[in-house]
């Protein structure tokens, strides 16, 4: 019978592919098609060719590592796909970013270079903290859990202002912001696979609130920055409540925490962003 790889040896295997994806994007060029979509009364202009399909497939690629790095550290041989995909998000999503990002820099070796390597670096770390927080009681799960919460906030901050600076209509933006609040979410709440329903379930909620407040703070002519901002403040509540819920810890006291946090928050924004209407 084959000797498993170690979780370590798996994810360098998964992280040299991805990177070895990423190089072929930077050094090859790809023929490309210009499109101009009519999105809702919105104008997009996008190009569709083959470095989109690469970093669909080193996408892919990171997600299905991790996934197998996940299954073989539950060690069950049947295990839910949508627990385990709750895994592959922040993973993907690092990939992605660096996929169509790290081509662009290529006109400069020692940035495309210097990126390629923290990203990697980055990516690397994520699934370690991935893997090692299949198993709650395990020994770094805490020091693991904490680093995967700083590095989702860090990316819905960054996604929601990116989306909030595109200036869309709301019927694009709401969405976009729903559509990545949702995997994001699922990666805070994530806890044990007899959780999912429930996890899921919060995951939709806090996505709909998220998409509704896009609504809304369209209207206010905020700054890309001060819109991510209070998006993410609007999420690090609404989490942060389902996930005292989910671990039976939430009581009155825990309530107002998360109310007080939230209102000195939206102060803070609010008193260095002029508003326009």
């Amino acid at each position: 019978m084959r000797e498993e790889l170690p979780p370590g040896d798996r994810i360098v295997i998964v992280v040299s592919l991805v990177l070895a994806g990423i190089v072929l994007s930077s050094l090859t060029e790809f023929p490309t098609l210009a499109l101009q979509v009519d999105a809702f009364g919105t104008p997009l202009g996008l190009d569709v060719g083959g470095r989109w399909l690469l970093a669909v497939l080193v996408v892919l690629l990171a997600m299905a590592g991790t996934d197998g790095i996940v299954r073989a550290e539950a060690g069950k041989a049947n295990i839910d796909a949508r627990y385990t995909a709750t895994f592959w998000i922040l993973p993907g999503l690092i990939t992605l970013a660096a996929a169509l990002g790290l081509p662009q820099l290529f006109d400069s070796p020692a940035r495309w270079l210097g990126s390629l390597v923290i990203l990697g670096g980055l990516l690397a770390l994520v699934m370690d903290a991935e893997y090692r927080t299949v198993h709650v009681g395990g020994p770094y799960y805490r020091t693991s859990r904490l680093g995967l919460n700083v590095a989702t906030y860090g990316a819905a901050f960054a996604l929601f202002a990116a989306i909030y600076g595109l200036e869309l209509r709301s019927l694009l933006s709401a969405p976009l912001v729903a559509a990545f609040g949702f995997p994001l979410a699922l990666e805070l709440l994530r806890g044990t696979e007899e959780q999912l329903e429930t996890t899921w379930l919060y995951g939709a909620v806090v996505a709909l609130v998220l998409g509704e407040l896009t609504w809304a703070l369209n209207l206010w002519g905020l700054g890309a920055l001060a819109g991510g901002g209070l998006l993410l403040l609007a999420f690090y509540t609404l989490t942060g409540l389902a996930q005292q819920h989910l671990a039976g810890r939430l009581n009155r006291r825990v309530v107002v925490e998360y109310v007080a946090t939230a209102l000195i928050g939206l102060a803070a924004i609010l008193a260095t962003t002029p508003l326009g209407f």
